[in-house]
């Protein structure tokens, strides 16, 4: 009995062993390195693109913005790459080694932004096909609320407050303009009515109601938590803008929808940044690899 015990013993450990063999030699070691990404397309690309950038893995050439996790052609670190849903992305940090995360569910989740260990450049073809715009109904774009609303966002006020609060999770895009561009309001109808995500962009929103004010608007903030019902008041007429959304969202959402909203100016671009988690820097992850 003892002998058919000490015989099942050592097989079982042998088979054990040979497993451990087995996932060593396809990178499935127990140790392998994980990052989180953005499990939505269009994200899940821009991040891999920043990893690829930091030298952590190699795409295959030419995917771009259409690339995924099967994409990846080298991956000297053996890094797993997690698709997780976007809005829950901060809450992996404890879990994962670093996680690529969107600068407005950084802020929405209260990272310290000028943690990033690395960002999208505002140079980048990420930058230009996802800045941040002012949405209005078709025909609207050069209307008073639209000029005064996109122009009171692109005053010193407004950039200087985008610049010294979100340490880089969000930027400004174009020239600053004057207030005095701002044109006035006139007749009875003088409330702008914006349709905004809470942060970064009714935050922002709040820093412009007293330029606008100077001017004879009345700026009314409503705040939305989804990424639809901004767009579905705007058509419906319930808003006169809405400021939320990136330029290929509203887009996509157009040809997805029947609508004809409209880009009336883009306001700023988030950079998608790279957050530590259980390792703290880009070095430390390249040595455990």
């Amino acid at each position: 009995m003892k002998a058919n015990k000490l015989v099942k013993g050592l097989v079982t450990a042998a088979l054990a062993g040979a497993a451990l063999v087995a996932l060593a030699g396809c990178g499935g070691s127990a140790s392998s390195l994980q990052i989180a990404v953005p499990s939505d397309p269009t994200n899940e690309a821009r991040a891999l693109l920043l990893l690829q950038d930091q030298g952590l893995i190699q795409l295959k050439e030419g995917v771009g913005l259409a690339a995924t996790k099967n994409d990846i052609a080298e991956n000297p670190n053996n890094i797993e790459i997690i698709e997780t849903e976007a809005a829950s992305l901060p809450r992996t940090l404890e879990d994962v080694d670093m996680a690529v995360i969107n600068g407005n569910y950084a802020i929405g989740a209260d990272l310290d932004t000028s943690s990033t260990l690395a960002s999208e450049s505002t140079e980048s073809e990420a930058a230009e096909k996802y800045a941040n715009v002012i949405a209005v109904q078709e025909g609207q774009e050069q209307s008073d609320k639209a000029v005064a609303l996109v122009t009171a966002l692109h005053t010193q006020t407004a950039q200087d407050f985008i610049n010294n609060t979100y340490s880089g999770s969000v930027v400004t895009v174009g020239e600053v303009a004057d207030e005095a561009d701002i044109p006035e309001a006139t007749g009875d109808d003088t409330t702008i009515k914006v349709g905004a995500s809470p942060a970064p962009h009714a935050e922002i929103l709040a820093q412009v109601a007293d330029i606008l004010a100077a001017k004879g608007w009345t700026l009314e903030v409503i705040e939305y938590s989804d990424y639809i019902q901004p767009n579905v008041a705007l058509a419906d007429g319930e808003l006169d803008a809405n400021y939320f959304q990136h330029i290929t969202y509203l887009e996509d959402y157009n040809a997805e929808n029947g609508t004809t909203l409209a880009n009336a100016g883009a306001v700023h671009f988030e950079p998608l940044g790279l957050y530590p988690g259980k390792t703290a820097s880009l070095d430390g992850l390249k040595t455990i690899g």
